[in-house]
């Protein structure tokens, strides 16, 4: 008797998967938009006009880069959203906010920052990531990439990466291609030195991507009126997907590749499921609000931060 309950017992907890509660948390007076893991350091995109960077051993905030707040159309003044931050060589790049719609690009190095590509070029960028220490890649509105000569301040190449407008993006650890995820589901692959697109997946997500990480073999990607995971091996030039409760608004891949982690709920919790079956391994518990960026320190130990400022360390079993 005693071993069939303990059987069963087992086999609901694989089923369900371990609740796992975070080991170190934050919360901030404002809301994470990117986050970037470089050596021993956070760096945060937020939407109050300020870059943050915190320890990732204690969370303990080691710097503020603040930026010029903007006007809206009444001429009042506010922060603007950082949308995205990337760090190289211990420079930080980062993608902001600018009046009439536009975006602006700024370096940050030796706790100097300077704008590197103006509003005048009329970018409706929503996300920039370094290609190497000179270059970045910029994804606009229109689904078109841009390389951009950051020390010349110089548009290199513009190219027409897919059909529909863009929704999220992200680039791959050995910045040779990036990943975006439009308004009509697609995935599409771009080579970062030439813009040439050299992948594309269709019919798995069918609506707004809203959710995409890249490790170097493999995508996940949420989207959000279809409710579907996809899981993408560039490999392999196939994909999976796992039909969802509710849009999934966090989703990434493990450096190894072994577990996808992703958000379909409004309980805020994030589940870790094997990449191809998804069955469940382990759900995170302990977020108050949806999850925008989840980024990894190593294959056990993850940082997840929500629209509302929280931050949150794991470490998986």
């Amino acid at each position: 008797m005693f071993k069939k309950v303990f059987l069963f017992i087992l086999s609901v907890t694989i089923l369900l998967g371990s609740d796992i509660k975070p080991s170190l948390s934050i919360k901030l007076n404002v809301g994470v938009l990117d986050m970037k893991i470089y050596k021993n350091s956070l760096y945060i995109a937020t939407d109050g006009g300020k870059v943050i960077v915190m320890d990732i051993d204690n969370f303990k905030i080691l710097n503020e880069i603040k930026i010029r707040k903007i006007k809206d159309f009444m001429g009042e003044l506010h922060e603007s959203d950082i949308y995205s931050v990337d760090v190289l060589d211990g420079k930080i790049l980062f993608l902001a906010q600018a009046e009439d719609g536009y975006s602006e690009l700024f370096i940050n190095e030796n706790n100097q920052t300077k704008k590197v590509l103006d509003k005048s070029l009329s970018l409706y960028a929503k996300a920039a990531k370094f290609v190497d220490k000179d270059k970045a890649i910029l994804v606009l509105m229109s689904d078109e990439t841009v390389l951009y000569d950051i020390k010349n301040k110089k548009i290199l190449k513009r190219a027409v990466a897919g059909e529909y407008f863009y929704s999220s993006m992200d680039i791959s650890p050995n910045r040779k291609f990036i990943v975006i995820g439009d308004e009509g589901g697609e995935i599409i692959v771009v080579d970062t030195s030439n813009l040439k697109r050299i992948n594309l997946f269709k019919d798995i997500n069918k609506d707004k991507v809203i959710s995409i990480f890249t490790t170097n073999d493999m995508i996940a990607a949420g989207s959000r009126g279809d409710k579907t995971l996809g899981v993408y091996s560039l490999k392999d030039k196939k994909g999976w997907s796992k039909r969802c409760d509710f849009f999934v608004y966090a989703t990434a891949v493990a450096p190894d590749d072994s577990y996808v982690v992703y958000g379909d709920n409004d309980k805020y919790i994030l589940k870790i499921a094997n990449p191809f079956t998804f069955d469940l391994k382990d759900k995170l518990i302990g977020h108050k609000n949806i999850v925008n960026s989840v980024k990894f320190i190593d294959n056990k130990t993850i940082i997840t931060g929500s629209e509302t400022g929280e931050i949150m360390k794991w470490r998986l079993k």
